[in-house]
């Protein structure tokens, strides 16, 4: 079983985030304590109580406290078996990074940090309204790697579309951003495509034509650039933004992509059992006094048959595991000719191969794997 915890608050907003969050800190107590409280009525929405991996994501973890943090984990290990944990995650950014947050974390057993750099060029994260400086994320880096928890992913965003864009300029940044990553021989590198969404900052910039929206063959030829050099590198794509070395996958991330159940805390939170899904409330105070009344403020989707096939191929495709044709049989039964004869196509087009009941998308494909699996959803 995962178990995914979002902490809903972050310093300053940045410019290209749509995630749920909010910069005002005066909810953070109640918000701890809500989440300790979601924790014990969720106890037996997984049957399984046996934690493989644990998340904390948002919004911006490290801003919680020592104290914080005691409460949550208390509560976890109160009401789940924390016995054979592999995983323990929190999302981080450079400018909250000291030693003693850091050995608090490795306390509560953290082993894990992703760390929200970007970029390591000052003038993009400034455009971008990111709370640190490159200065910041090499001392963060140090810090972390100098005390023992090595174990780091570092979260890069590629084709940015700053106001004084220029292609050659961007992927010199980018091609720079990735001569720092191999200085620091990381072993997990998640890299994630711009996108502009019309909630943001960015979003209203394109609106009022402040911005040039991203055009896909730029985002392609950054896509070039990351996946080429960091091959290199000796990093294995795994999934279609996700690059690992010796085998250092994201477990927590990877249950999603292999269609596993999770368990989902706090506001705007998902969970997933393969029977349905349901979203917490995006709102840090309708959360906060559910709580405080005994409930989960949630709603509930109930997966249809093709909902489920579709998720498995959403998900399935965009990793080196592929998706297997006996399990699409077994949520759908008979699989229908249009699914063999729309395959034959993508494969003709070097999109896919086939190798008995195993399929997966090729490197020419990876770019538009989520085109390729619409390709193949079931009605």
């Amino acid at each position: 079983m995962h178990l995914y915890i979002h902490i809903p608050f972050c310093k300053q907003a940045c410019y290209y985030c749509d995630f749920h969050f909010s910069t005002n800190l005066s909810l953070k107590d109640k918000m701890v304590d809500a989440i300790c409280k979601e924790i014990e009525l969720q106890k037996d929405y997984l049957l399984n109580k046996k934690l493989q991996t644990i998340y904390f994501g948002g919004g911006t973890p490290s801003l919680l406290s020592g104290g914080d943090f005691e409460k949550i984990f208390k509560a976890i290990s109160n009401f789940y078996d924390v016995s054979s944990l592999e995983e323990t995650t929190i999302e981080t950014n450079p400018d909250d990074i000291n030693l003693e947050k850091i050995n608090e974390w490795k306390s509560f057993g953290i082993d894990r940090v992703s760390l929200g750099i970007q970029t390591f060029d000052n003038d993009l994260l400034k455009f971008m309204n990111r709370a640190h400086d490159s200065n910041q994320s090499f001392f963060a880096l140090d810090l972390l790697l100098n005390n023992s928890l090595e174990n780091i992913t570092i979260d890069l965003i590629y084709a940015k579309n700053a106001k004084d864009f220029d292609i050659e300029k961007q992927n010199c940044i980018l091609r720079n951003d990735l001569k720092i990553i191999e200085k620091y021989n990381l072993n997990h590198i998640s890299a994630y495509n711009l996108t502009i969404e019309d909630s943001t900052v960015f979003g209203k910039w394109v609106k009022q034509k402040k911005l040039e929206p991203i055009s896909e063959d730029y985002a392609a030829e950054q896509y070039d650039i990351l996946v080429n050099n960091l091959t290199s590198q000796g990093f294995e794509q795994y999934e279609v933004s996700n690059f690992a070395k010796n085998g250092k996958y994201a477990l927590h991330n990877s249950s999603y992509w292999k269609n596993e159940e999770y368990l989902g805390i706090g506001p705007s939170a998902h969970s997933y059992n393969l029977i349905s899904r349901q979203a917490n409330v995006s709102n840090n105070s309708k959360y906060i006094a559910a709580l405080e009344s005994g409930k989960v403020p949630f709603s509930i989707e109930n997966l249809s048959i093709s909902d489920k096939v579709n998720d498995y191929l959403l998900c399935g495709l965009r990793t080196i595991w592929g998706i297997d044709t006996k399990k699409i049989s077994q949520i759908v039964g008979e699989i229908p000719p249009t699914f063999w004869d729309t395959l034959d196509i993508l494969k003709n087009q070097n999109l896919v191969f086939q190798s008995g009941n195993s399929i997966k998308i090729t490197a020419q494909g990876r770019i538009f794997s989520d085109k390729i699996a619409s390709d193949l959803f079931f009605d």
